[in-house]
């Protein structure tokens, strides 16, 4: 007989809406190919007093709720607008038609972007212990390729304001994308300019084993005392600083050799980059191909000599900054067929 939580019936099934999806749930649209949990901690404390007795006697009492979730898989096209719209900026349409979406996530640094909010239904095929995470945003998020130039990794580590533990199973109907369009590494160009003018035009040329590029939103949680007992659902997250790392292990050129060795500059040269993933599939019924733009500005902040297998490379370690030429600190844009989330 079958014993009952198989793990590959196991998916992420969301729903994504601005402002108001924080409060209350939304319907699944979508289902995310991504493994990871959602993890659920009440934060119980036993009171430490004297009792008498050498074990606990009195129960322990709730501390604040933290719900918690993970997403980790390999990325396609026409789900990064999930990982930006979470973890960016909310409130984004595509423009452009069938033939080629373009979601353009251009992210604000002297003003804070609100957020779209996921409702997260997590389980497997026992429906009875469905988790639900509502109200959930990214508090960090990470793309990366590897020497192999294979399909591009992404993570994103997720917060969310409540939970309801063994809800009502499943929204029905949905069906995951079978002919995912991934992107890879292979297709990938990483161009870095001088001067924020020609962001997008000087690519490294037979150089870029890896890269890693990642976000940490350094969100804090809030909660208020009005009196109700949903009191340690979150009210909202505070906006930190936002740490954009970039890292990428080239081999040792004319261009990354003298890249590298301004690493003790001063004044540090800001650098503009393009990491820019333009996919061999061609979006159906038109010219387009599938496409995947991160621009940023970033100053170089850490050298180290590493190796693949019998060839030595330089790691080059950046950080992302706020740069009022370019306009902005971060914009990713994608094309895909993706028409709303």
């Amino acid at each position: 007989m079958p014993i009952q939580g198989f793990i590959r019936f196991r998916k992420h099934q969301v729903g994504v809406a601005l402002a108001a999806a924080f409060s209350s749930n939304v319907a699944a649209t979508r289902i995310l190919p991504y493994r990871g949990p959602i993890k659920v901690e009440p934060n119980r404390t036993t009171p430490d007093v004297d009792t008498g007795s050498l074990d606990p006697v009195l129960p322990s009492f709730l501390g604040p709720l933290d719900v918690t979730g993970q997403w980790d898989g390999k990325a396609a096209f026409n789900d990064l607008p999930y990982i930006y719209a979470l973890g960016v900026k909310g409130g984004v349409t595509p423009t452009g038609s069938a033939t080629g979406r373009v979601w353009t996530y251009q992210a604000a640094s002297l003003t804070p972007d609100p957020f779209d909010y996921v409702t997260d239904q997590w389980g497997d095929d026992v429906t009875a212990d469905l988790q639900t995470g509502g109200g959930g945003v990214i508090d960090s998020w990470g793309l990366q390729f590897a020497d192999d130039l294979s399909a591009f990794d992404v993570t994103a580590s997720l917060l969310y304001a409540r939970v309801a533990i063994g809800s009502n199973g499943f929204t029905g109907g949905l069906t995951i994308d079978a002919a995912p369009a991934w992107l890879y590494g292979a297709h990938t160009v990483v161009y870095m300019d001088a001067n924020a003018a020609a962001i997008g035009t000087s690519p490294f040329i037979d150089a870029v084993h890896s890269a890693n590029f990642a976000v940490n939103n350094n969100l804090d949680k809030k909660r208020f005392a009005n009196g109700s007992n949903a009191g340690f659902n979150l009210a909202g997250y505070g906006r930190g600083p936002r740490e954009i790392t970039f890292t990428l292990q080239v081999a040792k050129t004319v261009a990354t050799i003298t890249e590298a060795q301004t690493l003790d500059d001063q004044p540090v040269p800001t650098r503009y980059f393009d990491i820019k993933t333009t996919s061999t599939e061609i979006i159906p019924g038109g010219t387009t191909p599938y496409s995947n733009s991160i621009r940023f500005a970033a100053e170089l902040i850490g050298r180290e000599d590493t190796e693949i297998e019998n060839n030595s490379t330089i790691t080059l370690t950046y950080r992302g900054k706020y740069d009022s030429t370019l306009g902005y600190a971060l914009k990713p844009v994608v094309v895909n067929t993706l028409a709303s989330l």
